[in-house]
């Protein structure tokens, strides 16, 4: 049986960008930089939660950016929950992080070559479930795109499209000096 499921979701904002994220929420581990998503998802296998059994790698499009901090913290819980899912559940040989830089994006992509979702997982609010329903709610609370493409015995990707407005420090300091200046 197969089948093929796409989950587009926007909101608007609605939390203020300019909220402080508390230091103990972000990972306290070397490595961990508000503008180097890359190395902290390199960084996740080391956790110890899940054992490798595909192989892994990071592809970087772009030039990185200086990210707001709630931003990025966000972000990353979303990308290390695709990746865990994709290690723990996939059965998939390949799993694959996708960062793309671009001026007024940043997109995040996680894909393996696994067995795929099952359609009712991404509404299943049951024990063991959440992960897909946190990724979508974390999304919709920054006001980014969300969707989850999964087609039986060719895997999944989990994709997070956040508008540069939002996702990159330049533009929230921008906003705020022509602020201070009026």
């Amino acid at each position: 049986m197969s089948f093929n499921v796409l989950y587009p979701i926007a909101a608007p904002l609605t939390f203020s960008l300019l909220e402080p994220v508390l230091e103990s929420k972000r990972p306290n581990q070397p490595g961990f930089d508000t503008d180097d998503l890359e190395s902290a998802f390199s960084l996740i296998l080391q956790e110890g939660q899940v054992e490798a059994q595909a192989s892994f790698r990071i592809v970087r499009e772009g030039h990185v950016h200086s990210m707001h901090p709630a931003i990025w913290y966000e972000a990353y819980r979303i990308g290390r929950e695709a990746l865990l899912n994709a290690f723990r559940h996939s059965e998939g040989s390949e799993v694959e992080v996708e960062l793309e830089y671009a001026p007024n994006r940043l997109r995040l992509a996680v894909r393996d070559n696994g067995k795929g979702v099952a359609p009712g997982l991404f509404s299943s609010s049951g024990v063991g479930h959440r992960g897909l329903s946190d990724m979508r709610e974390r999304a919709e609370r920054m006001g980014a795109k969300f969707k989850l493409l999964s087609r039986a015995a060719t895997g999944t990707e989990i994709e997070l499209s956040i508008p540069g407005h939002v996702a990159f420090a330049t533009h929230i300091q921008s906003r705020m000096s022509i602020l201070a200046q009026a």
